[in-house]
């Protein structure tokens, strides 16, 4: 009998909560170091592009692998595993690291004007539901980048080409434009799409909730 939806998004969670120990910017090896070092170079491309802000979040900032780039007043790592946010709070002090799920987190409306959330879209079950908190907590005319992985089809051949990669991730999505342009439009407005990486990354910027009374 198979597990309800329901209990299988509970089980992807649990996964990232407590069975995840990967150190995004020390354990990538061969092909898998040069495909992070190709995101975080595009991420911290866009950063600079956008320049300063006043309250920067990153969403599921892992060990740090983008937050370390971010130039803000005040800057907020998310993450909803506690050994990540260890790593990243020693790799970036002057930061500030919360424990939270993303379709959950404990900041008032309209808290940020830059949020980046890169590879973490594609590891969530129910994707709107992070989307539409993220649109939440984020001013009307702030800026929110990221990425996901593309529908190329060189990510069937990733268990084989990667050595590194954690084998034991539940769950994996990955997005066409159009797919991802519909998901976005949701809750974001002007949103501009494009790829990178070998075309393995679909990188995105979005200016400004639409509303914030979006439903998932």
């Amino acid at each position: 009998m198979e597990a309800s939806p329901q209990n299988h998004a509970r089980s992807v969670k649990r996964y990232y909560v407590v069975g995840e120990f990967y150190d995004w910017v020390t354990d990538p090896k061969a092909l898998e170091r040069i495909f992070h070092w190709g995101r975080s170079t595009v991420a911290k491309r866009l950063i600079r592009r956008l320049g300063r802000s006043q309250f920067a979040l990153d969403i599921g900032c892992g060990t740090g692998l983008i937050t370390r780039y971010i130039r803000s007043s005040r800057i907020v790592g998310v993450d909803i595993n506690r050994w990540n946010l260890l790593r990243a709070k020693r790799r970036i002090p002057d930061a500030d690291f919360v424990q939270c799920d993303v379709e959950h987190m404990p900041l008032r409306n309209g808290l940020a004007d830059f949020a980046v959330c890169t590879e973490v879209v594609e590891h969530l079950y129910l994707p709107a539901r992070g989307l539409g908190e993220i649109a939440r907590v984020m001013r009307p005319n702030g800026t929110f980048i990221g990425s996901v992985p593309s529908s190329n089809p060189l990510w069937r051949f990733r268990n084989i080409l990667s050595v590194t990669h954690p084998q034991s991730e539940p769950f994996h999505n990955n997005f066409s434009k159009p797919q991802l342009k519909a998901l976005l439009s949701r809750f974001f407005a002007h949103t501009n799409l494009f790829y990178e990486n070998l075309l393995m990354n679909l990188f995105f910027m979005a200016r400004g909730p639409e509303s914030n009374l979006s439903e998932a």
